[in-house]
């Protein structure tokens, strides 16, 4: 498993919180899990998303590392600054 470390962009698996997986920013890490401010998700996942003020702790283990441009690649809805000042 790569080492995730503040400010990584990663991709994180479907959990108890969301029906799909998701791309979010690292914030924070812990011994087992990650503090992160999710910025793309599957639009069917709109309310679960907002329930979560758009932020989540997940496991290390369910979340990779992904690059810039599989970021630019994905169809899914990009959070905004808007959405986070909510």
């Amino acid at each position: 498993m790569a080492k995730i470390a503040v400010g990584d962009r990663v991709k994180c698996q479907k959990n108890g919180n969301t029906d799909y997986d998701f791309y979010a920013k690292v914030e924070k890490v812990y011994e087992n899990s990650a503090y992160v401010t999710i910025t793309h998700y599957d639009v069917r996942d709109d309310i679960n998303v907002a329930e979560l003020q758009y932020r989540a702790v997940i496991a290390l283990k369910k979340m990779k590392l992904v690059t810039e441009s599989e970021l630019n690649k994905t169809d899914l809805q990009k959070v905004s600054a808007a959405m986070l000042a909510e």
